[in-house]
């Protein structure tokens, strides 16, 4: 058991050097005035948040914290709905980022024996480029594959003996659909783990990938603004550990924003502890989750605090008539509803007035033979639901090749 007392006083101290550092750019100047550090763990609550719309705000310098001289490299979000977040990195950055991502890594069995194959988008995005660092700092074998046509990647895979993949959940659905259509037997592959990141999704489809491809799959979170891959479920407790000595993780009632305790459902919050050139001071970062446990017993897992793993966000709620829907936990009961009989892919169409149509769900069956599973899902839905989706069967090609990080679930129409 980790001493308490020590880690709460380890926390403030390191709290309190990130606020130092925060307070050299123009963002926390402004937001900070009365803020100039805190006495307890207590007096965390006393600072304000950090949005994505401060960060918006003060695009593109606004969060820079050191001279743009000493910057060697940045990260964005896409932007897709407004400007986008940066985040700024100096060598002591990278290096800092990559021994404490490298740890998750190694938690998750990669050692300079590894050979990892990452199918994520490299770039401004900067869950791929940081995490192959890390990687690569553990002496292993990266290929850094990006967003290639699932050809390509199961060529690469067979090619150089790959025993690991990262990808997104949708990904790894994509890419089994792809081995089936193509009589390529899984057991020519040398798979032994998968890390599925990137998206929110329930533990009935973790389970399924582990399945499909029979490999331990791992989750593993991060984003942009503060770093990636900082909480990662590890292979030992099953918990999602937070790397906390590199950053510290709040969980928040999502109206009132004030801190929850063990095992209550909110905002998780971030705060980064070892950033110079973009630290960032009580993130929202819009995700669900709660703490399990504040210091984890777990031997072999780095960092005491244990999360529950994300499985929603605030900001991608479905409200239809006053009922609440999640997109991915819609899309992982349809898939375990309709099992092999259907492609893995799907688009949740919905209007933007909800009382003008029902919202549809399009989806691509394997055979003609099987649309009468459509009218089944659909009382299956409206039962665990409430709501009376359309459900419509089209060709495969409607969803078109997987040419992006992300596969795009919802669609909204006027």
């Amino acid at each position: 058991m980790k001493n308490k007392k020590d880690k709460q006083l380890s926390t403030v101290k390191s709290l309190n050097r990130a606020i130092k550092i925060a307070l050299r750019s123009k963002l926390y100047q402004e937001k900070f005035r009365s803020t100039r550090g805190i006495s307890t763990l207590l007096d965390v609550e006393k600072i304000p948040f950090t949005t994505k719309k401060d960060l918006r705000d003060w695009y593109p310098y606004g969060n820079l914290a050191v001279d743009f001289a000493n910057v060697i490299e940045m990260h964005m979000t896409s932007g897709t709905t407004g400007k986008p977040t940066l985040s700024f990195y100096t060598r002591g950055d990278l290096e800092a980022g990559s021994k404490a991502i490298a740890k998750a890594w190694k938690n998750f069995g990669i050692d300079s024996k590894s050979r990892v194959q990452f199918m994520m988008g490299y770039g401004l995005f900067s869950g791929a480029p940081l995490n192959t660092y890390a990687i690569q700092s553990l002496g292993a074998f990266v290929l850094p594959a990006g967003i290639q046509p699932a050809a390509k990647q199961i060529q690469l895979l067979r090619d150089f003996d790959i025993d690991t993949i990262a990808a997104t959940p949708s990904y790894y659905l994509y890419l089994y659909d792809y081995l089936v259509q193509n009589n390529i037997s899984i057991k020519s592959l040398k798979l032994k783990r998968g890390i599925a990141a990137g998206e929110v999704y329930s533990d009935e489809l973790k389970n399924k990938i582990a399945s499909l491809f029979s490999i331990k799959i791992y989750d593993h979170y991060g984003l942009c603004e503060v770093n990636t891959g900082i909480i990662y479920e590890c292979k030992d407790c099953d918990g999602m550990a937070v790397l906390d000595e590199y950053v510290y993780p709040e969980v928040v009632d999502l109206t009132s924003g004030k801190v929850l305790g063990e095992g209550r459902i909110g905002e998780l919050v971030l705060t980064s502890l070892n950033k110079e050139a973009s630290p960032i001071i009580r993130y929202r970062t819009g995700d669900v989750s709660s703490v399990r446990t504040y210091f984890s017993d777990c031997k072999n897992c780095y960092g005491s605090t244990i999360l529950e793993r994300v499985k929603a966000r605030c900001d991608s709620t479905i409200f239809y008539k006053g009922i609440k829907l999640e997109p991915f936990e819609l899309r992982d009961m349809i898939i375990s509803f309709v099992g092999d009989k259907m492609h893995s892919r799907i688009r949740i169409r919905v209007n933007e007035d909800p009382f003008r149509d029902h919202p549809k769900i399009l989806l691509s069956l394997k055979s003609e033979s099987d649309r009468s599973i459509l009218e089944k899902l659909q009382n299956h839905l409206k039962e665990r639901t409430g709501v009376n989706f359309l459900i419509e069967a089209v060709p495969y090609s409607y969803f078109g090749d997987f040419d992006s990080t992300k596969d795009k679930i919802v669609e909204y129409v006027k």
